[in-house]
């Protein structure tokens, strides 16, 4: 946000954005006075969302901390009015107050902002809309709704509402086609685990698992840890979209486990997990886009700066580990041979079908860009940034 007063002097606020390329979203922001204050790829980045098997699935939850002594900010209205700039501008108001902004991208546009929170959890804002609507439970002494459709001509989206409606529905009609093809996906992938588990040694798993956290963890903390969930990746318009940025910042130490397959991830993780939250340490734990109740991904522990993370073929990791753990230590050879063409057959196959979804997310997002126009050009967007405006100032 910078400040410039014009000839006669009038005094005009800006918040302005600027192109980087690199980042998620390509955005820069701009404090008072004109001057880059902090890139978008200093900030954690993630999803709280994923396009699963039975639908979208949210943890959206995750942002509701009443008992902070902070805000949150539901934005309501349709798409193209505005919310995912004001999210932008709401992280860069956050940066200028000295908080850690962290990031929450769209899983059907990871260049879209969700949600911004801070990293203590006391001040966030979301879009309150649909595939993760939210209604405010304590309306006014924690949350603050800013509707965005007080600011649109209701008669020009009604003039185009044939347009609209058919629009909408072929999004909706997409992305049901691409959850078809999630689906069918989880089934081989769980398959190729379900063989995979038969020659898994898990004592032999969770012994290994347990030296680490024995190693890392220290002493035991008095009090059971906290613990974080999120998506550090997606199945997007791009394919499986992942956040290479946000491990290298919160972690100096990188364990990665090698596991194609997913048997031994499930047992290593789970273990690390429970360890962990017993010892007193606050995690965040990364859930799998495509088993989002039942498989965890990776595991940090900002506190200590470490993380676990997976490697698949379904997300490459740019990322140079500490130390790489295999999955082939922890399984019975000649048991797994047995099951070898099954399992490459299904990973093969799952990767295919989660390419076919992502184009289907990829047509989904032209008929959103579409949808968008119609908004935009139905938008008094002056009145919407004054009352941005205005609901920030007076909290923060």
């Amino acid at each position: 946000m910078f400040k410039k007063v014009s000839g006669e002097g009038k005094e005009e606020v800006f918040l302005c954005l600027h192109i980087n390329p690199k980042a998620p979203s390509g955005i820069k922001y701009i404090t008072e006075g004109g001057d880059i204050m902090q890139d978008i790829k200093d900030m954690p980045c993630w999803f709280l969302g994923a396009n699963a098997p039975k639908g979208y699935y949210s943890k959206f939850d995750q942002l509701f901390r009443p008992f902070s002594g902070g805000r949150l900010f539901l934005l309501k209205g349709g798409p193209g009015t505005g919310k995912s700039t004001f999210l932008k501008k709401f992280a860069g108001i956050l940066a200028e107050k000295g908080f850690e902004p962290e990031l929450v991208f769209c899983s059907a546009d990871p260049k879209s902002l969700d949600a911004v929170m801070t990293s203590d959890g006391k001040y966030a804002a979301a879009d309150a809309t649909l595939p993760h609507p939210s209604e405010p439970k304590y309306p006014g002494a924690y949350e603050t709704v800013i509707s965005l459709s007080d600011f649109w001509n209701g008669e020009k989206l009604f003039e185009h509402r044939k347009e609209i409606i058919a629009l909408s529905d072929a999004n909706r009609k997409l992305h049901e086609e691409a959850r078809r093809y999630i689906s069918s996906a989880a089934a081989l992938l769980d398959e190729a685990a379900r063989l995979g588990m038969d020659s898994v040694f898990q004592e032999k798993t969770e012994k290994a698992a347990l030296r680490l956290c024995s190693k890392e963890f220290g002493r035991k903390r008095p009090q059971k840890g906290f613990e974080k969930q999120r998506f550090l990746s997606a199945i997007t318009e791009e394919g499986v979209f992942f956040f290479n940025e946000t491990p290298k910042i919160l972690c100096e130490r990188i364990y990665l486990l090698d596991d194609d397959i997913g048997a031994v991830t499930r047992i290593f993780m789970n273990t690390v997990r429970k360890s962990a939250l017993e010892n007193g340490l606050d995690i965040i734990t990364c859930r799998c886009p495509v088993f989002p109740s039942e498989k965890i991904e990776h595991i940090f522990i900002p506190s200590l700066k470490i993380g676990f993370m997976t490697l698949n073929r379904r997300h490459k990791i740019k990322i140079t580990p500490y130390r790489t753990i295999h999955w082939g230590r922890f399984t019975d050879r000649k048991k797994y041979a047995l099951h070898k063409i099954r399992i490459r057959f299904a990973l093969r196959n799952a990767k295919k079908l989660i390419d076919e979804a992502a184009l289907c997310i990829k047509e989904a997002k032209k008929v959103h860009d579409e949808l968008e126009s119609y908004y935009i050009e139905a938008m008094d967007f002056s009145l919407a940034e004054e009352k941005f405006k205005t609901a920030v100032k007076s909290i923060l």
